[in-house]
């Protein structure tokens, strides 16, 4: 349950302030609910007709250009206003509900570790006429989403104009 730098963590610290199990517990019932809803989520689109999955990153053709970000530090960006991904669109739904088991152990991590009060990087963000699509950070922004935050730290890599 515990990854090498956790036991070596317990071994020269004792359990500290918060107890690794207990957040371990704790984020693996988190994500057992995240996936559940992401589950119903698709179930409830698919009998609908409606598509649940994340949407892809539009591709860059003649009439789509890249050019950098205004904002080249860290900004906060609403989570409302992330609607996709360059390459992980099947992982997660349109809410970034985790859809299968592969993203458990590092959802779980990130979900621990944000209980534990790590600070986290900022996610990597592509900036489009839409919204924004993720380049890397997904696990992150959906603990982030299933914890009721309204934003999230990030970086824009790029922005797609028309």
């Amino acid at each position: 349950m515990f990854n090498t730098l956790e036991m070596t963590t317990i071994a020269q610290n004792g359990f500290g302030q918060h107890n690794p199990l207990a957040d371990r517990y704790e984020a693996s019932a988190a994500f057992e609910s995240a996936l559940l809803w992401g589950k119903l989520h698709a179930l409830g689109h698919r009998l609908a007709g409606k598509p649940s999955s994340l949407r892809h990153l539009p591709a860059v053709d003649a009439t789509t250009a890249r050019r950098p970000a205004r904002a080249s530090g860290v900004v906060n960006v609403p989570l409302s206003q992330i609607v996709g991904s360059e390459g992980r669109a099947s992982d997660f739904d349109s809410d970034f509900h985790p859809l299968n088991d592969n993203t458990r152990d590092r959802w779980i991590n990130i979900a621990a570790a944000i209980r534990r009060g790590a600070s986290m990087p900022p996610v990597e963000l592509i900036q489009a006429a839409d919204g924004y699509y993720v380049r890397d950070g997904h696990h992150r922004i959906s603990v982030a989403r299933a914890a009721g935050q309204a934003s999230i730290e990030g970086r824009i890599a790029y922005v797609l104009v028309n």
